[in-house]
């Protein structure tokens, strides 16, 4: 579960090499030290159920153990997280949760899950970071942003929007997905900011019910979710112009990973479709999950990003073939040799984040 990252610097000074290295003993050469970033675990968060009365919770897999431990805030904390967490993020030594119907963006510190404190804020949805700032969209229709060390919120923008979904920063601007309505029609536009001051570019013009928004630095990914009838969902492209391309039809779910998107298609009353899109040779494909043996209704999908690990959360079967959005669903971890590991959870596991430690590697 170790990505190696390989440093061996040297600085050359005339003909001769810095830090007591020389060009005719190859012993002497000095290099600073190689790195090791592994991950550690990962949390998972479950919105829970508002309408059933079902406190979000956090979960935490251990890579040491290969266990899940449940409701990890409540018991580190003495607390429900409460109505519908939404996202997660680590930044730094702390980690951030987005509560919606609790209209706060609790802090806790990401080694221990130990409380710091929480903000209020309207509606919180989605959370992304740079530049030593957390930014946060809510269904406000406005873009937050807090200092991570005074744990305020500094600045806020305009109303750019109404129920404002993904948000990620790209080439000094913050991308954010204008969703819905309030009368449940939808929109067709991702809103593009400024990350100094928050004040708005532009509207970009995308495929209906614009969603989950990721970067991997040179172009944007974007998922629209559509109409639900007439329109279908898609994965796009925005480049560095703000053009869009659409990739593929049919995406609901989205997480990238080694120049891939993988994807899921949540086909409403029938199976779920799985695929991933190569990005290189610009080719999509079926995905093979063992989707039929170990998931029933998919409502998340995440990629760890040091080992490849694949993430697919499923709510439970209930009553009548239905999903159960009030009973514990379930994660299931796929790993790069096609092997899999099952695991029960809260209720409505759809967001991730992974804890990751750096070490100095042995030479």
């Amino acid at each position: 579960m170790k990505k190696i990252i390989y440093r061996c610097i040297l600085f050359l000074m005339g003909a001769s090499i810095f830090a007591s290295c020389s060009n005719d003993d190859p012993k002497n050469v000095v290099c600073p030290p190689a790195f090791t970033t592994a991950t550690d675990g990962v949390f998972i968060l479950h919105e829970g159920s508002y309408f059933n009365g079902v406190s979000g919770s956090l979960a935490y897999l251990d890579y040491t153990t290969w266990d899940v431990s449940g409701s990890v805030f409540l018991a580190k904390n003495g607390r429900e997280l409460g109505g519908t967490p939404n996202d997660i993020l680590i930044y730094g030594s702390k980690m951030y949760i987005a509560t919606t119907d609790e209209n706060r963006i609790e802090v806790v510190d990401a080694a221990t899950v130990q409380s710091i404190g929480y903000m209020e804020l309207t509606q919180p949805r989605k959370l992304t970071a740079c530049d030593g700032y957390v930014y946060v969209s809510s269904y406000e229709g406005v873009v937050s942003r807090i200092d991570t060390t005074s744990l305020s919120v500094v600045a806020t923008s305009e109303k750019i929007g109404n129920n404002l979904e993904g948000i990620t920063p790209f080439n000094g601007y913050l991308y954010v997905c204008n969703a819905w309505n309030d009368d449940y029609s939808y929109n067709t536009n991702v809103v593009k900011l400024n990350v100094s001051d928050l004040s708005k570019v532009k509207d970009i013009e995308v495929r209906t019910n614009p969603t989950r928004i990721i970067t991997d630095g040179t172009y944007i990914y974007l998922q629209s979710t559509g109409n639900y009838s007439g329109i279908s969902s898609a994965l796009q492209r925005i480049d560095i112009d703000d053009n869009v391309s659409v990739l593929t039809e049919g995406v609901t779910y989205m997480a990238y990973y080694g120049n891939k998107i993988y994807c899921i298609y949540q086909n409403y009353g029938n199976k779920d479709v799985y695929k991933v899109y190569d990005l290189l040779k610009g080719e999509v494909s079926d995905l093979p999950l063992n989707a039929d043996d170990e998931l029933f209704s998919a409502c998340a999908i995440a990629a760890d990003p040091n080992t490849g690990i694949l993430y697919v959360s499923s709510y439970a079967e209930g009553e009548y073939g239905y999903p159960s959005y009030a009973e514990p669903g379930y994660i299931v971890a796929y790993m790069p040799d096609g092997t899999y590991t099952k695991f029960t959870t809260g209720v409505a596991p759809t967001s991730y984040a992974f804890k990751t430690s750096t070490h100095i590697s042995e030479q």
